[in-house]
């Protein structure tokens, strides 16, 4: 039996993943700040609270059946302002929420793993590591932070035989940013974005997730993948070209 954590598992693409999961026989255990996480179907326990609770994350382990091999860390923490309006507190929360947590499920799941055993760990950043939009500052450097984490835990802990690597999502279309796509004016403006010319589904993104966690990327550790679309492979001129 294999089990995963997935913490941020009532967000858009935390409930495609843990369905994605537990369609491939995994044991979820799911935590989230949003009560709904009780309510998701088939999960074996599921704990609300905060991310950055160390009583919560070491309750939600204790709890699995048998110590997690996988864990899905898909928490979003942003705070949105241009930079010279931001203050320390802003910064702190994102980072702490975004980014900390990330590393303290981590080292738990790593503390409590059986010795040769193996463990893949997916942490989910976003195409904000890599390009800049304004007034989003705070979320793109704790997103690219949890590149550095992913390549420090591949260069620590993978003698041990962990995993560790980053999904870059590009725009998801996820209900907490339903005004974006449901409208056809707005949605026109982000697909045309994407060289794939379509919308990104919070499923296409769990199957990337599942992949990275399960044995069939068994030798693929410290890496940051983009799910994109290609969004990252397009020059500012091509956008140009299409408006014009």
């Amino acid at each position: 039996m294999t089990t995963a954590l997935v913490i941020g598992a009532a967000g858009g693409i935390g409930r495609a993943v843990v369905a994605r999961l537990i369609a491939d026989g995994t044991t979820v255990v799911a935590v989230d700040r949003d009560p709904a996480v009780a309510q998701l179907p088939g999960v074996a326990v599921s704990f609300t609270g905060d991310a950055t609770d160390e009583d919560l994350l070491a309750a939600a382990l204790d709890a699995a059946p048998e110590p997690p091999s996988m864990l899905v860390h898909a928490v979003l923490s942003e705070h949105r302002a241009p930079l010279g309006e931001l203050e320390p507190r802003h910064w702190h929360r994102v980072f702490n929420e975004g980014l900390v947590s990330a590393w303290q499920a981590a080292a738990a799941l790593v503390r409590r793993k059986p010795a040769g055993a193996p463990a893949s760990i997916v942490l989910v950043g976003s195409v904000h590591a890599h390009g800049a939009a304004p007034g989003f500052a705070p979320y793109a450097v704790a997103k690219a932070g949890l590149g550095a984490l992913a390549r420090a835990a591949a260069t620590e802990w993978g003698h041990l035989g962990v995993r560790t690597n980053v999904v870059e999502p590009g725009f998801v279309a996820v209900p907490r940013n339903a005004h974006r796509w449901r409208e056809a004016t707005a949605r026109e403006r982000v697909r045309a974005a994407y060289p794939l010319d379509r919308l990104c589904s919070p499923e296409e993104i769990a199957e990337v997730v599942a992949f990275l966690a399960g044995p069939s990327s068994s030798y693929v550790n410290g890496v940051c993948l983009p799910v994109d679309g290609g969004a990252l492979a397009v020059l500012p001129e091509v956008h140009l070209g299409r408006r014009e």
